[in-house]
């Protein structure tokens, strides 16, 4: 069973994870040489725990992986052992092909992989789910060359979508709202590429004739609409194409990274773009395909992970330690390194302005950034860190309370 991979984002508000800092020419100090044993004799047993969701801790080392699940007033739910972890669900250790939610209490039984036929055809399966683990998907080839999807919500099967002629081994893309988003051919005479999305409750939303060839297919909020890039040609790489139920509507030229994701409940899309040293970002409004507005990282630094609400885009940041009256001028960084603080900016949704800003007062080395993130369960925001984690209220943004300025 192939997992899904994130590279970029996580489309909507999973967030997006970018794991560079950028203040100075050399963001961080160089990396330390290689390390011999920390221990006389060398490591025997080690642990790393982290949180991969509220209340949902892992400890992975010796002896393998293991999830806690914790009720908010600390104590042991539920322990198991994993043979997998993704962001939405886990592959249990000795029971098959069986997924459980880390957000949600499913369990879901797969049917036993069949092995590769005597041609040597690949016939594994890929699954894939929603960070808040409402909604998970099982794509799977019910024949040599041809692509079905299995749509699950809240851990019972809601649909069966195809089958379809694969499309140059083209997987099913998942936004965090649930929506899907899969290239195909039309037809077993594969002349016509098509795209086709489902809604957040798994429902064929749209499928539609599209140009060829096309890659990256980014669904919209409940499949209203997709976008697609050219692939395989030299020039329009940076082309994003904008279909809906009547065809391709728009098509615009961004210079981007990747597309962080979807404004909730609109065709308004965040993407990441590259101008000189300092990252932008940029938001547009695929309605109308125009940029709606473009604007530096707040604090000119690049964002640990990005959050994207109806009102407010949120970026947390880790800015270089300056001695200031905030900290007072005479503290003094451990050894002489370089120290951190996290600081989160919330930005208008409008316009792009900075709405407030709130930072730590206690500068840190912040060792392992890369599993900050955002995570929206049940109408809360959290974010968490590898140590911590908390809620968000966006009503303290607005009202400039607890930290907010």
């Amino acid at each position: 069973m192939k997992p899904k991979i994130t590279l970029c984002v996580a489309l909507g508000l999973s967030g997006v994870f970018h794991l560079a800092f950028a203040d100075e020419p050399a963001p961080f100090p160089d990396p330390p040489p290689i390390r011999g044993p920390s221990l006389p004799g060398g490591d025997k047993g080690k642990m790393e725990t982290y949180w991969l969701a509220p209340y949902v801790q892992v400890s992975e080392g010796f002896g393998g992986s293991k999830i806690t699940w914790f009720t908010e007033d600390g104590r042991i739910r539920r322990q198991t052992a994993v043979g997998g972890i993704e962001p939405g669900f886990i592959f249990t250790v000795g029971h098959g092909e069986v997924m459980e939610g880390v957000n949600e209490t499913w369990k879901i039984v797969l049917p036993p992989e069949p092995k590769a036929d005597e041609s040597g055809y690949d016939r594994s399966g890929f699954t894939t789910s929603t960070p808040d683990s409402r909604v998970f998907v099982y794509e799977f080839p019910p024949k040599p060359g041809w692509v079905e999807l299995d749509i699950y919500i809240h851990g019972q099967l809601a649909n069966t979508v195809g089958p379809f002629p694969q499309y140059k081994g083209e997987e099913v893309q998942l936004s965090d709202d649930g929506s899907t988003a899969l290239i195909v051919w039309k037809d077993e005479t594969k002349t016509t590429t098509q795209v086709v999305t489902t809604s957040s409750k798994g429902a064929v939303r749209l499928r539609v004739d599209c140009d060829n060839p096309v890659d990256s297919p980014i669904a919209a909020p409940d499949g209203a609409g997709v976008l697609v890039r050219p692939n395989g040609e030299a020039s329009g790489q940076n082309t994003y194409m904008w279909y809906t139920q009547e065809g391709k509507i728009h098509s615009l030229e961004i210079n981007s990274d990747c597309c962080v994701g979807w404004i909730p409940g609109t065709h308004q899309a965040l993407f990441s773009t590259s101008v000189g040293e300092t990252p932008h970002y940029q938001l547009v409004d695929w309605d109308n395909g125009k940029k709606l507005w473009e604007i530096a990282c707040p604090g000119n630094v690049e964002a640990l992970a990005i959050g994207l609400t109806p009102k407010l885009i949120l970026f947390a940041v880790a800015e270089l330690y300056q001695p200031g009256p905030w900290r007072g001028s005479q503290f003094t960084l451990r050894n002489g390194g370089k120290d951190w603080i996290r600081k989160f900016y919330a930005v208008s949704v409008q316009d792009g302005s900075i709405v407030a800003s709130w930072r730590t007062d206690d500068p840190e080395r912040l060792g392992n950034t890369d599993r900050d993130k955002f995570l929206s369960l049940d109408n809360k925001l959290f974010y968490l860190t590898a140590d911590e984690f908390t809620e968000i209220h966006l009503d303290d943004i607005f009202l400039k309370k607890n930290g907010w300025k």
